[in-house]
């Protein structure tokens, strides 16, 4: 019977399983607030920050090789955001708990598609949202922009390609290449999308269809799948071209079989269960060890789901769980292979498997999918235990996950690089007139020998005054503190030839040594002086000159001489002749007094 104009249309029932998800995003995100906006910003950070400061939205910012790593898209947002982000990591945090968010909705809406309004989907979708494996990137911004545009531009293809094959929209293929090329605009990684996009659709989105009828599928639809490839194929030559391959170890089998186990069954299974239950062994990115009873348990949980899937659905749970292993399979090649030299920091190392969440979640939700097999002795669950036993599998991810998560969360807060940034500054505030001398950073603050102090200052926009000739020479010690400096490691010691007074120079420069090249670090000179009157003394190393006017009296001079080379010669001007005595030269690496 039609319905008339003044009918009443018919009530639309709320769709629970999408409340639902989207309730779970919040949760995810205020969480995630809680421990990101505290963190700061640490390593990879303040190199690409200084980077973004000191070459500006350029070639040589943005198309740079990077450990290997091309990033586009991550280097512009530096430029963006954090070029002149100063001491606040609000900017940072903000923009990781975006990423996050639009990832999160992604993989909802793509579950969703790919499985409709099945409860047991939220199962998988909260073990995404709240294990703590996702907590390194969400936290560490360098690793965030890696990571969470991977995951984004991976989920937007899938969802733009599925939706493409299903309506045949020439709108939808076209996002969904955009997806992948925007993937590939921040991180090589990306090349991973398509192969992705290939399984899911093959291995799940027609996994009721026989293999035949499914690679004829393919070619039937090869103008959405080409431009990918593409895509891809045009990028390589790129990545080529930008960024030097790699000196890599290769694996031997121990050392394989090792690393696997690590990554596996101490990290990724136990963490996607939502533990490791414990903070024991967490530092910095680095995750927790279960230990040998939890890591059992994980595995026998994970070998029982495979078992109950199969048991359900059949072999066709198997092409879900191939989705999954398949991928994690890469993931662990690739760090093998590239982080072999590493792999007693890294095996452990959630990043190297971030974005590898959205694609287990789908892989589970597939093996969990599909027409149920026939048993005689099966009976029909009611709806109303579905839906409990549904409620509790997520209570029970969502509570390991966030008492894993509260455990490990100050590890990856960066708090060392804070403190040092902020002990750094009022140090040199309370001391204005010492010359400070740049030198390496504390492995806690950046591993990589550049940028040192002065350039992490100015990747905060504090920038300060560094390497000037002084006689109340300074550096800083692994806290932040500023100690007299003293040279270790001589690179060149002369005495002059005066008795009791070394060198007795004049307007007219004197050589007083040669200064060899090829010095590993930073250098200083430093040579003792006595005057009865300020004079400026002149220094000059291979010709590039240094001025610095001595107090009356006795004390040390200090000149940074980093990468100089040549002929030493000293100068005095403002004094009497023979009145101003220089000696002790030394050349060496500053150091931190009392320091070992």
């Amino acid at each position: 019977m039609a319905v008339g104009r003044g009918a009443l249309s018919p009530v639309r029932r709320p769709d629970a399983v999408l409340l639902c998800g989207v309730l779970l995003v919040a949760l995810q995100t205020v969480v995630r607030a809680v421990v990101v906006l505290p963190s700061y910003y640490w390593q990879d950070d303040f190199i690409h920050m200084e980077a973004a400061g000191r070459l500006g939205l350029s070639r040589a910012f943005v198309v740079k090789d990077h450990n290997g790593h091309l990033e586009m898209g991550t280097n512009l947002v530096y430029w963006l955001l954090g070029r002149d982000a100063g001491l606040s990591f609000l900017p940072a945090a903000l923009c990781l708990l975006s990423l996050q968010v639009v990832a999160s909705c992604l993989l909802l809406a793509v579950l969703r598609q790919l499985f409709g309004s099945s409860p047991w989907l939220l199962v998988p979708f909260a073990g995404y949202l709240f294990t703590p494996l996702g907590l390194p990137a969400a936290t560490w911004w360098a690793a965030g922009l890696q990571a969470m545009p991977l995951q984004i531009a991976m989920l937007t293809a899938l969802l733009a390609l599925v939706r493409a094959l299903r309506t045949g929209s020439w709108r939808w293929a076209a996002l969904s290449v955009a997806g992948t090329a925007t993937g590939l605009f921040f991180w090589q990684k990306a090349v991973l999308v398509l192969p992705v996009l290939l399984a899911v659709v093959v291995l799940v989105e027609w996994a009721g269809r026989p293999l035949a009828e499914r690679l004829h599928l393919l070619r039937a639809h090869w103008t959405s799948l080409l431009p990918h490839v593409l895509v891809v194929a045009a990028y390589l030559p790129l990545y080529a071209a930008a960024v030097d391959s790699p000196v890599t170890q290769d694996p031997d089998l121990d050392t394989v079989l090792a690393g696997t186990q690590e990554t596996v069954f101490r990290m990724l299974l136990p963490g996607l269960l939502g533990g490791p239950w414990t903070g024991t062994g967490a530092e910095n990115t680095v995750f927790p060890d279960v230990g040998d009873g939890p890591a059992f348990l994980a595995a026998a949980v994970v070998a029982a789901l495979v078992a109950a899937s199969v048991w359900l659905r059949g072999t066709r749970a198997l092409q879900g769980w191939l989705l999954a292993t398949g991928y994690v399979a890469i993931d662990v090649a690739l760090l093998l292979l590239g982080r072999a030299d590493f792999l007693d920091i890294v095996a452990r190392d959630p990043r190297y498997v971030t974005d590898a969440l959205p694609v287990i979640a789908i892989g589970v939700c597939a093996a969990f999918s599909g027409p149920p097999v026939r048993r005689r002795a099966a009976r029909v669950v009611p709806r109303a235990a579905t839906a409990a036993a549904t409620a509790s599998a997520v209570v029970v991810l969502v509570t390991g996950g966030l008492l894993s998560s509260s455990y490990v969360a100050g590890e990856l807060q960066h708090r060392e690089s804070r403190e040092y940034v902020e002990a750094a500054l009022q140090a040199m505030d309370e001391a204005p007139d010492a010359s400070v001398i740049s030198t390496r950073l504390p492995g806690s603050v950046v591993m990589a020998t550049y940028p040192d102090v002065a350039g992490l200052l100015r990747a905060v926009g504090q920038g300060r005054r560094f390497d000037e000739p002084g006689t109340d020479a300074r550096t800083f010690d692994a806290q932040g503190v500023l100690r007299p400096v003293v040279l270790i490691e001589p690179w060149l010691e002369r005495a002059g030839p005066v008795a009791g007074c070394g060198w007795q120079p004049a307007g007219t420069p004197q050589q007083v040594g040669d200064l060899p090249g090829g010095a590993p670090g930073p250098l200083a000179l430093q040579v003792g002086y006595l005057t009865g009157q300020e004079a400026t003394l002149h220094l000059a190393v291979g010709g590039q000159e240094q001025e610095l006017r001595l107090p009356a009296g006795i004390g040390r001079a200090t000149f940074v001489v980093t990468g100089q080379q040549g002929p030493v010669e000293l100068g005095m001007t403002g004094a009497a002749p023979g009145t101003v005595c220089v000696d002790d030269l030394v050349v060496g690496i500053p150091w931190p007094e009392g320091v070992r």
